[in-house]
């Protein structure tokens, strides 16, 4: 190819249409406006392991992202521009610009902070207490393993204790509950 040729397709690549994308700002000016988020939000996310549920990921469900609009251009008051910004500030993450509810703002920094490297795939498809609840019962089944390990080896040195005997049954059954809740969310992947 030659000059002449290389500049037109440079050209005709940049007069391409390229759909306008709402930026991080729009995305949750449009959260604090439709969720009607005050300052004591910024306040809740202090703390933002409040906003888990109190189940067990053995007995969570695979939640889906729920649908929300983005507005492509946000029209926000002073107080809430000036608190979008604020979160836009506390939270500085890369997995906000996939929070669709202000429970997935909160839960966004401990999910980053757990895992960075999650694909756009899984932020845009699953709710981050999913996404959680999966990395921390990946981190609970690897030390369970470890703990059941460790249980097995003075066993072979000595008959079995009777208590040791149920730690072990109930070390076991906290693993296999943890395998299932993480096999329903690798299942729901492949969907």
């Amino acid at each position: 190819m030659d000059l002449l040729q290389q500049i037109k397709s440079d050209r005709a690549q940049r007069k391409q249409k390229k759909p306008l994308r709402p930026t991080l700002f729009d995305r949750i000016s449009g959260l604090v406006k439709e969720y009607r988020l005050g300052e004591s939000f910024l306040e809740k996310l202090l703390s933002p392991e409040d906003f888990l549920l109190e189940q067990k990921a053995e007995f969570a469900r695979v939640r889906k992202k729920q649908p929300f609009r983005i507005p492509l251009f946000s029209l926000a008051e002073q107080k809430e521009y000036a608190l979008a910004l604020a979160i836009i500030n506390k939270i500085k993450n890369p997995y906000l610009e996939f929070a669709q509810s202000p429970e997935e703002i909160a839960l966004s920094k401990l999910l980053f902070e757990l895992n960075p490297d999650l694909g756009e795939e899984k932020l845009e498809r699953y709710h981050f207490e999913t996404l959680l609840l999966y990395e921390q019962a990946k981190i609970t089944v690897r030390e369970l393993a470890k703990d059941i390990r460790k249980q097995m080896v003075p066993h072979l040195e000595k008959p079995f204790v009777e208590n040791e005997r149920l730690i072990q049954d109930s070390l076991e059954k906290r693993l296999e509950q943890l395998q299932n809740f993480m096999a329903q969310v690798e299942e729901s992947q492949m969907r």
